[in-house]
């Protein structure tokens, strides 16, 4: 087995690759597409911080067009599970909230999530398990890690911003594929990858640590392949 940096980079990749290729998603309930689950749990965890919630900040969460969360949105409204209406203090803005039945979905959406996130951990085993959130948590810090920053400064110094910003951008890879070789890539905007097992049906409401590492809701928006993060890192949903 091959354990030089050079190896270790390969096979991390390697594995990403195949994660992303499975696409195993965490399940929607019956009734919703994986899209709309994902609405619905970023429509959750937003009304959860006290947030009006429109549909760009849906967007914004899993990096989907405004066009696309506009049909999506339309299709939950069709359904009953959610309401659009004009924001008391902006006439021009409409916020988006939940029906007592978008409520449900919501709960139980995150209920099978954490039935997937589970099955992964038993399949783990406990001392990989606890390995898996270790390095999880590490990765976390990983883009404002001395590290990340040395290689901005050194290149902003030798008057490089391109190589500045692909540095930034190879820490996020970086932790991307190393999260995915993990076994967690559940982002919503197809519904959430299993090679992104932090993001996806993970928020809504009161979503605990265990949510945030397991699954990528981006894909479940619509848009092709999706981070699903809020700003700052944390999942939207």
């Amino acid at each position: 087995m091959d354990d030089t940096a050079a190896g270790l980079r390969r096979r991390l990749f390697d594995a990403a690759a195949r994660m992303r290729k499975q696409r195993l998603e965490p399940p929607a309930p019956k009734g919703v597409t994986p899209a709309e689950m994902y609405a619905i749990m970023a429509v959750s965890r937003l009304e959860g911080e006290g947030r009006k919630v429109r549909s760009g900040d849906i967007a914004e969460c899993g990096h989907a067009t405004p066009s696309a969360v506009s049909q999506t949105l339309k299709s939950l409204e069709e359904k009953g599970l959610i309401t659009r209406q004009r924001d008391k203090g902006d006439s021009r803005a409409v916020t988006v909230h939940l029906t007592e039945g978008g409520r449900a979905f919501s709960a139980r959406g995150r209920e099978l999530h954490e039935q997937m996130i589970d099955g992964v951990l038993t399949y783990l085993g406990p001392e990989d398990a606890e390995h898996l959130v270790r390095i999880v948590e590490r990765l976390a810090d990983f883009p404002a890690s001395e590290v990340v920053r040395a290689q901005q400064n050194s290149s902003a110094q030798a008057g490089n911003g391109a190589e500045s910003s692909a540095s930034a951008a190879s820490a996020d890879r970086t932790g991307v594929a190393a999260s995915e070789a993990a076994g967690a890539d559940a982002s919503p905007a197809s519904a959430a990858n299993a090679g992104h097992l932090g993001s996806s049906y993970a928020s809504g409401a009161g979503a605990d640590n265990a949510d945030v590492v397991a699954g990528d809701p981006a894909s479940a928006s619509g848009a092709p392949s999706q981070a699903s993060s809020a700003k700052g890192g944390a999942p939207c949903a």
